[in-house]
């Protein structure tokens, strides 16, 4: 049978996302389960098969099979993950301990560092030494080492870390190393920070090879039980997973180096929101998602994801390229509370999938944003997740009705008090955050997905003065549907850290073959299909003295000494509104992205409307908006077509999600389905 479908799953904390692609028609389907967290593959498996039950399409029928999941990140936030090795040059034995001796607070005097995820008793030296230069001086010692790792196992050792002094340069004495491990311990996986990302900066590079043995041992089960789970049911699809960077990777791959998984989750989110962005041609974008248990945003400029190689995860930085998303607030299942001072705060507890909050009837008894959601009547309680999940309203007003006591509000009152609350941690989060990028929200568009994004839209766009809201065809899915548009891609780096003027052009050229090569090699063994291939070369450079540097793109001509030169002064004039082109500039690293495109079908085009510009709504009901209750007319989503307008109060109800039109914005429909909420212009 041909395979036909490619598919998409997010797993959230919260809810199960399946995106099923037709790529022969385009045509899009998309479904949506509760997650199973003490399982995860058990929801995947039952929201794949639902969904192709419900669309009467074979298992077989379904080509390469792209998921998203949070499993490696939720193991280290909870430090649920192996138990781990970590081998050092001699000397260096504290690296995870002394970090970069920065308070997490600043402003807490009792603060204090971490606990590594490597206790220090685990923590074994070695000799050997590499220069700067990738000199190898002294060699490790087999005879010395034979002795330290027939210990580990008995140790409860799960995974095994290496780390040595300047291995960016020349990876000679990781390799001895992971040699003698295979013959002394052949069951224990060995992660090689010279193989996970080769870049000066020892303690961010070791924490980057800590991370990967901490998840390895979890998500190489992981995936072995999810491909037998998928065959069970008579799949043959070959898996990948979604990556850090916006791109994605063969299974196989990810097994071994699931660092690069960490945070894709929200990375997902944002290829997809990207995707759909083309289709409302309204220019840049902030990427909003509110999930259950929290909300993230990104910038999307050109198109594209903004990227950084400054994320965290956890309590530890990850200096592997990522889209850069921030976290910004609550979700839908973040738990509203008092602090000892007697304040109303929401969040970052959430009620997660298990109890969930009070309205699912599951146990829950918390207030939670969703409750507060339902109170105000912005949920259908029959008609959630289109109807196969009844939300109980009473056991919603009994949550709220505990902070209304204790504020002497209504009910109603302090539902509304937990959005209000809601809203403005976002903007707190937010507006900093677009001010450091020299981003003026004015000049934006908001794209509001997850769960919750759509629900929540018009509330922060006030907030912050963001014009327009763009809501994708299924918002509550979207996650799902960037990890089955992501292109393959892979990144890769060279460390230099000299003067520019002492590089010459064809060490630069040199370098970047080598990167190549690289990235074309790991683009052959995902073993997937792809329309073309495209190469982006950048740099890390700074002025002499610094100790920060500023990545630089670079065309096809800026692969020399003197293009770097100009590239940089014309980045930082443009970051910092000055340059100094007199100043002598440091070469970091060099850095090569690798991408395998894949097909992505266009967003289907909705028939268009037979007649009248006004939708006919489906009922109405009191919903509480601006501090009063007012009646806002519903709309099913389904039956809207283009160049339809609805004005405000109303809401838009769908399969994933619930879209609140506030009484001063109005929601017009383009072409492709996507709804463009803007602010009713005042005469």
């Amino acid at each position: 049978m041909p395979q036909s479908y490619k598919l998409g799953v997010d797993v959230g904390g919260t809810f199960t996302d399946i995106n099923l692609l037709d790529q022969v028609t385009g045509e899009i389907f998309n479904h949506k389960v509760p997650s199973t967290p003490k399982a995860p593959s058990q929801a995947v498996i039952q929201g794949v098969g639902e969904l192709l039950q419900r669309i009467e399409a074979a298992p077989s029928s379904v080509g390469d099979f792209v998921h998203g999941t949070t499993i490696a990140l939720n193991s280290v936030i909870q430090r649920k993950g192996a138990r781990v090795a970590l081998v050092v040059s001699r000397g260096n034995r504290d690296v995870l301990e002394i970090a970069r001796l920065g308070k997490p607070n600043i402003f807490d005097l009792h603060s204090t560092l971490p606990d590594p995820l490597v206790p220090r008793g685990l923590v074994f030296e070695t000799d050997g030494r590499v220069t700067p230069k990738g000199v190898v001086e002294e060699t490790v010692s087999p005879e010395m080492e034979a002795n330290e790792w027939a210990g580990l196992t008995q140790a409860g050792v799960e995974s095994v870390a290496v780390c040595l002094l300047h291995a960016y340069a020349n990876p000679a004495n990781e390799r001895a190393l992971e040699a003698q491990l295979a013959q002394s311990n052949p069951e224990l996986p060995v992660s090689l920070s010279s193989r996970l990302w080769p870049e000066i900066r020892e303690y961010e590079r070791a924490s980057v090879s800590v991370l990967n043995a901490y998840v390895q041992p979890l998500m190489s089960r992981y995936l072995v039980a999810l491909g037998e789970e998928a065959a069970g049911i008579g799949m043959t699809s070959k898996i990948y997973l979604t990556r850090s960077n916006g791109g994605v990777m063969a299974a196989e791959e990810a097994a071994q180096e699931p660092v690069h998984t960490l945070l894709s989750g929200p990375a997902a989110g944002v290829v997809g929101a990207a995707h759909v962005s083309d289709y409302a041609q309204t220019g840049d974008a902030i990427a909003l998602d509110i999930g259950g248990t929290s909300a993230e945003v990104s910038v999307i400029r050109g198109g594209e994801p903004s990227h950084s190689s400054e994320a965290a995860v956890g309590d530890f930085p990850c200096i592997l390229p990522s889209v850069d998303v921030f976290s910004v607030g609550a979700g839908g299942g973040s738990i509203a509370w008092f602090d000892e001072f007697g304040m109303l705060k929401v969040g970052p507890q959430s009620a997660g999938a298990e109890p969930g909050p009070a309205c699912y009837g599951h146990g829950g008894t918390e207030p939670t944003v969703t409750d507060a959601y339902l109170t105000c009547g912005f949920l259908n309680p029959d008609n959630f997740i289109g109807g196969s999940m009844k939300l109980h309203p009473d056991r919603a007003q009994a949550a709220i009705g505990e902070i209304a006591g204790k504020l002497g509000f209504s009910t109603e009152d302090a539902a509304d008090a937990v959005i209000r609350i809601t809203t403005s941690n976002m903007s707190t989060h937010l507006l900093p955050l677009l001010t450091k990028r020299g981003i003026d929200p004015r000049d934006f568009s908001l794209i509001a997905y997850g769960g919750a994004g759509a629900t929540h839209a018009c509330f922060l766009a006030d907030e912050v003065n963001i014009p327009r809201i763009i809501v994708p065809p299924s918002p509550g899915t979207l996650c799902a549907l960037g990890a089955a548009v992501a292109d393959l891609k892979s990144d890769h780096i060279r460390t230099f850290r000299r003067p520019l003027s002492d590089v010459n052009d064809s060490e630069i050229a040199d370098a970047f073959g080598v990167l190549e090569k690289a990235g074309s090699d790991w683009l052959e063994r995902q073993g997937s299909k792809v329309e073309a291939t495209e190469v982006r070369r950048s740099a890390d450079v700074r002025y002499r003295g610094q100790a920060f540097d500023i990545e630089v793109q670079l065309g096809d001509s800026d692969k020399n000494a003197a293009g770097v030169t100009r590239q940089f002064h014309q980045t930082y004039e443009t970051l910092y509104k000055r340059s100094d082109p007199n100043q002598p500039a440091e070469l970091i690293n060099l850095r090569l992205r690798m991408i395998g495109k894949v097909p992505k079908p266009a967003l289907p085009e909705l028939p268009a409307s037979d007649g009248g510009q006004a939708p006919e709504p489906v009922s109405s009901r009191p919903v509480y908006l601006g501090g009063g209750w007012c009646e806002a007319s519903v709309f099913d989503r389904a039956t809207l077509r283009p160049g339809q307008c609805i004005p405000g109060p109303a809401i838009i109800e769908q399969f994933d999600t619930t879209t609140v039109v506030a009484p001063d914005y109005s929601a017009e429909v383009n072409a492709h389905g996507l709804l463009i909420l803007t602010k009713k212009v005042i005469v």
